[in-house]
């Protein structure tokens, strides 16, 4: 860190850096140098740390797995968390990105043929068997006591069947998390959001991914996207908050993006304490925390211009 006036405090390298003072919190609009003049559009999001400063052409919010696979009653999803999630990003999230002009980058699971050859081992055991007992408690994992594996109804690249949806017609549910099926179509109200979205500047676009993370191999189209587009800072929502939502986020601090957690536009079938460890960590070690209502908020009072721009 170093000191650029009494009251601003540069954070990080020459190469990519924040700018810090009390009054105005975090500025993480990523101008040339720290005595640039000030990056507009700007955008001011309260964090459960600070205020945060963002630039809209360099931020994207990513929506993660919210597809029928994790969230359709057709397969036997409760109404639980990702639903609420999904009602946020419905009524506050989506119209706060295209109010403030942020790309809506949606990212869900869908495997190729060829990706079904290299995925691990893992991801077939946790869709192919369940553990048992299922229990909101920790089983002594040295011990071997109370542990058993069981076997589920398929797994992943194997067909799911029919499947009925809730007006009562049934649909091809497809191969599990293969790309391109109804499982991994976005779900519901989403995939109108999405279609609107990709007529507009800028486009939403979706991606695919085969493991929890959207970076995985560290070079995939995803990642690959973001880079060329020169996006710095991505806001993050979608299902299952300890698991891809994690995955993803994380992976993206390491590579230097900024990274910030909208709560509330998070969801998971986890017990509660895997929610508040990702929300503290978002909070504490990856960036930053926030949620809808401050989004939405923030998306209304973008500053357009200033004394002099610099995009």
């Amino acid at each position: 860190m170093s000191t650029v006036s009494s009251t601003k405090t540069v954070i990080g390298t020459a190469e990519n850096f924040w700018l810090f003072d009390e009054k105005n919190g975090f500025d993480i609009t990523h101008p040339k140098t720290p005595d640039s003049p000030l990056v507009y559009p700007r955008m001011t999001l309260q964090t459960s740390k600070a205020p945060v400063t963002l630039a809209p052409q360099k931020t994207a919010i990513v929506l993660i797995d919210m597809q029928n696979f994790f969230l359709s009653s057709a397969v036997g999803r409760e109404k639980g968390l990702g639903h609420d999630a999904e009602r946020a990003l419905l009524t506050k999230c989506i119209p706060a990105a295209r109010k403030a002009h942020i790309r809506i980058l949606w990212l869900t699971w869908g495997i190729s043929d060829e990706g079904l050859r290299t995925v691990p081992p893992m991801f077939y055991r946790n869709f192919a068997l369940t553990f048992a007992p299922e229990s909101s408690t920790l089983v002594n994992a040295t011990s071997g006591a109370n542990q058993e594996w069981r076997p589920t109804d398929g797994g992943i690249g194997e067909p799911l069947g029919k499947v009925t949806l809730e007006d009562g017609t049934s649909v091809d549910g497809g191969r599990m998390l293969i790309k391109d099926q109804w499982n991994t179509e976005l779900h519901g109200d989403l995939v109108k959001a999405y279609s609107d979205g990709s007529h507009l500047k800028p486009a939403d676009i979706r991606f695919h991914k085969e493991t929890h993370s959207g970076f995985w191999g560290g070079n995939t189209e995803f990642a690959r996207f973001i880079k060329r587009e020169g996006i710095k800072t991505l806001l993050f929502a979608g299902v299952n908050t300890d698991q891809c939502v994690l995955a993803t986020m994380q992976d993206a601090a390491q590579q230097g993006y900024d990274t910030i957690m909208l709560k509330d536009a998070c969801g998971t079938v986890s017990p509660h304490f895997a929610q508040q460890m990702v929300e503290f960590n978002a909070h504490k070690a990856f960036g930053f925390q926030s949620n809808c209502d401050e989004f939405l908020h923030g998306a209304e009072h973008v500053e357009v211009s200033g004394p002099k721009s610099e995009l």
